[in-house]
């Protein structure tokens, strides 16, 4: 199947998009540092309350770098006039906004193993 199209990129739309792209790949490695300390953290009982607070500062961190994300994709889609860019920010943004209800809920867990 093949899509003929005459549009031609915007150079900064483009750019745009590989920032967005960085942007979840260093979101993707935060998880996985969390995910990975979280594994380390049950094999190992020594060090736990360093590595709990380390946990807490990672997410605290990973939270404050979603909401500043969020906040630009909401003046990004306030300042677009372009049905699917708009479209596009929607959806970044409630999977963000999805991202940081399950990092609440893991923070809220882990209040219980860490008294």
């Amino acid at each position: 199947m093949e899509i003929a199209t005459n549009v031609k990129l915007n150079p900064l739309y483009i750019v745009d998009r590989q920032d967005e792209i960085e942007f979840v790949h260093r979101a993707t490695m935060v998880i996985k540092s969390i995910l990975n300390r979280d594994g380390e953290q049950k094999q190992l009982q020594l060090g736990t309350t360093k590595m709990r607070l380390e946990l807490a500062d990672i997410i605290v961190e990973f939270e404050n770098t979603l909401n500043k994300r969020i906040e630009d994709l909401k003046l990004k889609l306030k300042e677009s006039n372009n049905h699917r860019e708009c479209n596009v920010f929607l959806n970044e943004i409630d999977t963000l906004e999805s991202v940081l209800g399950r990092l609440s809920d893991l923070k809220l867990g882990d209040k219980e193993l860490w008294k």
